[in-house]
């Protein structure tokens, strides 16, 4: 459930805004009685307009596409304005990254980590409202380990929208589990010719199910394109190497209330079930 991008400052699901729901301190706004918000950055002007209900966030849509505006500009994320980000191309072995996600999963059980929906990965008792989505969230699970695409799309959609916050937990799960099979899994025959179709299912149901800026973040997920947290936490993965394991998680856990656990806990369930 991630309301600003910023892995430091955002740990309140309501902390959304920018000191007092003002415009990031390296932009001066100008607010004129036509539709767009204009904020002067150097000696440019640019139009970005206000997304309706989500006008006190950190997000403005920049010509039909939303990004992120607040005032870290350090945020690694491509739909940063100020700086955008885009992960390295790299190639990952599924078997590397299928050991370090066993490995992680072994050292957030014998810790205090399992927030979110981690806690349901590992079986514990989920916190409210989640608790009463239990069923859903195992649907999914059970659908995902027998490699049926039309249960998974079902439970996938039955998921959306779930949880509180900017980016409800059921978003952040689905788009863990579909940034793992960007960058390691290798779907079934009959699951890759359907790949496409469900993901083009999923981003529809996104319209009615959830608000614009998760469906935005989700359709990132599925690209294979996140946070800079989840693509360190796949390089740890890889190494194997429990120190460097244990630092990508405590920094992934930062994004955001749940966020971070979230994306991870569908990250998790992909990898270890390949």
């Amino acid at each position: 459930m991630n309301s600003s991008m910023s892995s430091n400052t955002n740990s309140n699901r309501n902390s959304n805004t920018s000191r007092g729901g003002q415009p990031p301190e390296q932009s001066v706004a100008t607010w004129g009685t036509g539709p767009n918000w204009l904020v002067r950055q150097r000696a440019h002007v640019i139009p970005l307009t206000p997304i309706k209900g989500f006008e006190q966030t950190h997000y403005a849509s920049l010509g039909g596409r939303i990004v992120w505006i607040g005032d870290d500009a350090a945020v690694r994320h491509p739909r940063n304005y100020w700086k955008p980000w885009q992960p390295p191309k790299k190639t990952y072995s599924a078997a590397l990254l299928q050991a370090g996600a066993r490995l992680c999963l072994q050292q957030i059980d014998v810790s205090d980590d399992a927030q979110g929906l981690l806690a349901w990965l590992l079986k514990r008792e989920l916190a409210f409202p989640l608790n009463h989505a239990k069923l859903r969230f195992d649907d999914l699970r059970v659908a995902l380990q027998a490699k049926r695409s039309k249960a998974f799309e079902a439970a996938a959609l039955g998921v959306l929208g779930l949880g509180n916050g900017l980016t409800p937990s059921g978003d952040d799960f689905v788009g863990g589990i579909f940034f793992a099979y960007a960058h390691a899994c290798k779907p079934s025959p009959d699951w890759l010719a359907s790949l496409s179709t469900l993901q083009a299912t999923i981003s529809k149901a996104c319209e009615t199910s959830t608000n614009p800026i998760s469906a935005a973040l989700l359709a990132d997920n599925m690209a294979g394109a996140s946070f800079g947290e989840l693509h360190d936490m796949l390089d740890a993965f890889e190494s194997n190497d429990s120190r460097y394991i244990e630092s990508a998680l405590q920094a992934l856990l930062r994004l955001g209330s749940s966020s971070g656990a979230d994306l991870l806990a569908g990250l998790l369930l992909a990898l270890t079930i390949l």
